[in-house]
């Protein structure tokens, strides 16, 4: 047997063993709800993601429901995950979808490419979960099974490191008689078993034939290029109560928090305001935020703004720090 058939067979029995019980990992999968699980999943721990992956589905429970959708609702179900991109573009990708496709997801690969917010790796989770088309994935679970088991030292965040983990990872899909499982299958092994720090390497069905167990560079691997240094920023926020309301104003829709309500922005620390707690870091994937919230008059605040009532504040979507501060204050 050769080693990528070995490797396949082994994910394949692994994941028959040992896949977690998932909402959206049905013997019929349905493709929008594959797709919502995989963008939720981004960046997202499934034990976080799940809850909010039954509320979005209950409230938008087909594509044209989330494409019709008001996007302040949206965007307020999604509070608390964060890169809040993901669902803009999910929203614009079922408009797509609705528009074009009489609300069903393309069943191809490259079709699927064509839809906003869907990349190689969600578009390769798809096709395969759903329509078993032979396509590998490849994410930060995949990079690290693949560079440990066959060796790969090329950085995964490079192009040439991306370009050659996809190779490799369509590579050993080829022999599957089920795409779906086996791309499933090799996702759950990262996730559960080759993890990042600790992997269960003595337990591991692969271990005789792995290239890093055996040449003790586990934790070597995957290779990934340094990223810049994290910048710090500080926003200063004026909170102005009436009536049992706080102003709020909508972002722009570009940058950080793009669409999202927050207090209005005060250019510095204001002469006479009152510090209500004291400033909280958020951490953002590239930076760090130090966030300073002021009782002030709405004399010292300035922009478009509108005051809310508490269940008013419930339908708008916010950054989880200043949704945290709200629940506290109203």
């Amino acid at each position: 047997m050769d080693r990528f058939n070995r490797f396949r067979i082994s994910i394949e029995e692994y994941y028959s063993t040992h896949k977690r019980d998932l909402p959206w990992r049905k013997e019929a999968p349905v493709p929008y709800e594959v797709w919502l699980s995989e963008i939720i999943l981004q960046q997202t721990r499934v034990a976080q993601g799940t809850p909010y992956y039954h509320k979005i589905l209950a409230a938008f429970p087909t594509i044209a429901a989330l494409a019709y959708a008001e996007e302040d609702k949206l965007l307020a179900l999604w509070t608390g995950l964060g890169y809040y991109n993901r669902a803009r573009n999910l929203q614009k990708g079922a408009k797509q979808i609705v528009a074009k496709y009489q609300g069903q997801l393309p069943e191809k690969y490259n079709e699927l490419l064509n839809i906003k917010g869907i990349g190689p790796y969600t578009a390769a989770a798809i096709a395969s979960i759903c329509f078993q088309e032979k396509i590998g994935v490849v994410d930060g679970n995949v990079y690290r099974v693949l560079s440990r088991y066959f060796g790969i030292h090329t950085a995964t965040n490079s192009s040439a490191g991306q370009k050659e983990f996809q190779n490799l990872a369509n590579e050993c899909i080829k022999g599957t008689k089920h795409p779906g499982q086996y791309n499933q299958g090799i996702m759950e092994f990262g996730a559960l078993l080759c993890t990042p720090k600790k992997p269960n390497c003595m337990y591991c069905p692969l271990n005789d034939t792995c290239h890093a167990f055996n040449t003790g560079s586990v934790g070597a691997l995957p290779v990934k290029l340094k990223k810049g240094k994290r910048t710090k920023e500080t926003l200063h926020f004026g909170v102005v109560q009436k009536a049992e309301k706080m102003a709020l104003r909508k972002r722009e829709t570009d940058g950080i928090w793009a669409g999202l309500y927050e207090f209005p922005q005060l250019n510095d620390a204001p002469e006479h305001g009152q510090l209500l707690e004291e400033p909280v870091l958020h951490k953002l994937s590239h930076k760090d935020l130090y966030c300073s919230f002021w009782a002030v008059s709405e004399t010292e605040i300035s922009g478009d703004y509108s005051f809310y009532s508490k269940e008013e504040v419930q339908e708008l979507g916010m950054p989880i720090i200043i949704a945290d501060f709200v629940a506290k204050r109203l």
